[in-house]
């Protein structure tokens, strides 16, 4: 069991779930339906606490939590299944790299993260970095996605 306490989900959790529905819209490249994006983006937060707190092994948790983020991108969000898989696994190989570099840092820090990591809010905050880095690499993804949309939407006003 991966029980995580209330100030994890609010220091973690909810950005993280912020920053994962809005890389699907990037990813996906949809323009943002703002009420869908919070809804959705507070209704993935609440069901990865929930899904935290069953009683399953870490691998479980996961692989739920990524089979509730495709419902609501399919469902709620109305983003075809294609678009919305190929956008997770990119979203995750990103939180993959990001969450390697933050514990490549912390040990070359020589923190001790047993000890650390048994501390909620020290474990939050030592999760911030990689999260930051996700979120800078889908800003980046942003910026690009717009910059085409621009020139394509030009190239359409010539012809």
């Amino acid at each position: 069991m991966l029980k995580l306490q209330p100030i994890e989900f609010f220091l973690r959790v909810i950005p993280e779930g912020f920053l994962f529905i809005f890389a699907i819209y990037v990813f996906s490249q949809l323009n943002i339906d703002r009420k869908k994006y919070i809804i959705s983006s507070l209704l993935f937060s609440s069901s990865v606490y929930i899904i935290r707190l069953l009683p399953i092994n870490y691998g479980v948790h996961m692989t739920l939590s990524v089979l509730f983020l495709l419902f609501i991108s399919i469902v709620y969000n109305k983003i075809d299944a294609i678009r919305a898989i190929k956008s997770i696994i990119i979203l995750y190989l990103i939180q993959l790299i990001s969450e390697a570099l933050n514990v490549l840092v912390l040990n070359l820090m020589k923190l001790d993260l047993d000890k650390l990591f048994k501390d909620p809010i020290k474990k939050s905050i030592l999760g911030l970095p990689s999260l930051a880095i996700t979120l800078i690499i889908i800003i980046i993804f942003y910026l690009i996605n717009k910059k085409r949309r621009k020139l394509k939407n030009e190239f359409r006003a010539i012809m």
